[in-house]
C-alpha cells in the first residue's frame, strides 16, 4: 500500500471517530461542534493519526486500541492550527479562509478551546479500553505534549517579538524539537507504542529515533512557505517573512549576507507584521517590498538548497535508526509506511 493511500484510509477512520466525539445533542450548544469539524473535515494530511495507528499496528497491536487517541492527537493539532491561524495573521488554511476570517476572532478562540477540551475524554475512557496502566501512560504523554508544544510555540514569540538575530543553527533545532516533533512525531509515535503493549524502554526509544523526522518535516514546512505552488500549498505564500520567523533559511541567509543586506534585513525583520497586508498605511510595518527584498536575498545566499540539505540530512537519520531498530518487526503495511515518511517528509508539497 502506497503512502498516500494509507495516509488516506487513516484519515476516513479519524473523521469517523471524531464524529463520534460530539455529544448526540448539540441543540443548545450554539453551533460549536460543527464549527469544531471544520478544519478537520477539510483536505489534510492526518499524519498525526496515521503515525500512531501504524506504529501499533506494526507492533501486533489492535487498531481498536489506538484510534480513539490517534483522533484526540487530529483534533488537538486541528486545535493548534486555529490559534495559530489568529496568532499568525494567517488569512487561508487548507485552501480556504482560516476559521477567525471567517467567523471571527472570539468565536474562532471559543472554538479552539472547546477542542482542546473535548481530547480529554476519550482519554479517560481509555481506562476501559485499554486498561488504567496504559491509559495513564498515554495521559501522561498527551500532557508532556502540550506542555512542551506551549514551551516551543513561547519562545518562537518571543524570539520574533524581541526581533535578535543571533541565533545559530542549533538554537533552531532545540525550538523545532519542542514546537514541532513532539506533538507531531514523538507523541504520535510513543501513544501507539504504549497501546501495543511496550514497555517504557522501548517507547522512549522510539520516540529518539523520531525525532530527526519531526526537524525534518519543519524544515520543509518552512521551505514550502517560500517555495510552493500557492495552489498546492493552501496556506499564506510567505507568511514566515511577513511575521519575521526565525527559520533555518532566515538565520543561513542572515549569517552569510553582506553586511549592508544583512542590516536592511534586521531592519525589515524588526518591523510588525501588518494585521491586513493589503494596508500599507503605517510605516511601522513590513511593506510588499520589504517581503521581496527578504525574499531576494534568501536566493541570493542559495538558504533553501542549504535548508532542503539540512531537512534530507535528517531524514535521513531518521531512516538508519528505524531500519536499525525494526529489523526484526514482521513484514506489514504498517512498517512500509513508517519507513515511507522519511522520502515523504522532505518531497511533499504541502
Amino acid at each position: 500500500m502506497r503512502l498516500t493511500s494509507y495516509l488516506s484510509e487513516c484519515r476516513n477512520l479519524v473523521r469517523d471517530e471524531l464524529r463520534t466525539m460530539l455529544p448526540p445533542d448539540t441543540r443548545w450548544t450554539g453551533g460549536l461542534y460543527e464549527l469544531m469539524l471544520e478544519y478537520p473535515l477539510r483536505y489534510g494530511k492526518a499524519l498525526r493519526p496515521a503515525l500512531s495507528i501504524a506504529i501499533c499496528r506494526a507492533l501486533g497491536g489492535c487498531l481498536s486500541a489506538i484510534l480513539p487517541t490517534a483522533a484526540v492527537l487530529e483534533l488537538y493539532h486541528n486545535a493548534c492550527l486555529v490559534h495559530d491561524d489568529i496568532t499568525d495573521h494567517s488569512h487561508q488554511r487548507r485552501g480556504e479562509p482560516t476559521l477567525h476570517r471567517k467567523h471571527g476572532i472570539p468565536i474562532a478562540v471559543n472554538v479552539g478551546d472547546g477542542m482542546l477540551a473535548l481530547v480529554m475524554q476519550p482519554l479517560l475512557e481509555n481506562i476501559e479500553r485499554v486498561g488504567l496502566g496504559k491509559a495513564l501512560r498515554i495521559l501522561e504523554i498527551i500532557a508532556r505534549m502540550a506542555r512542551e508544544t506551549a514551551e516551543g510555540q513561547m519562545i518562537e514569540l518571543n524570539w520574533v517579538r524581541s526581533a535578535r538575530w543571533d541565533h545559530v543553527d542549533s538554537d533552531y533545532v532545540r525550538l523545532v524539537y519542542k514546537k514541532t516533533a513532539w506533538y507531531s512525531f514523538l507523541a504520535p509515535i510513543m501513544v501507539g507504542a504504549v497501546a501495543a503493549g511496550q514497555a517504557d524502554l522501548e517507547v522512549r526509544k522510539l520516540g529518539h529515533i523520531t525525532i530527526p523526522l519531526g526537524i525534518a518535516f519543519q524544515i520543509q514546512d518552512d521551505v514550502l512557505n517560500l517555495s510552493a505552488d500557492v495552489h498546492a500549498y493552501g496556506k499564506d505564500s510567505f507568511g514566515d517573512l511577513w511575521e519575521g520567523k526565525h527559520t533555518l533559511i532566515l538565520i543561513h541567509a542572515l549569517r552569510i549576507a553582506p553586511p549592508d543586506d544583512k542590516l536592511a534585513a534586521l531592519r525589515i525583520l524588526a518591523k510588525s507584521q501588518p494585521d491586513d497586508q493589503a494596508n500599507q498605511s503605517c510605516c511601522e510595518c513590513k511593506s510588499h517590498e520589504d517581503v521581496r527584498f527578504l525574499r531576494d536575498l534568501i536566493e541570493r545566499c542559495d538558504s533553501i538548497h542549504y535548508a532542503r540539505d539540512a531537512a534530507q540530512q535528517y531524514a535521513n537519520l531518521f531512516r538508519r535508526r528505524l531500519h536499525a531498530h525494526s529489523k526484526t518487526w514482521p513484514p506489514s503495511v504498517h512498517k512500509d509506511f513508517l519507513y515511507e515518511l522519511a522520502d515523504f517528509t522532505v518531497n511533499r508539497t504541502h
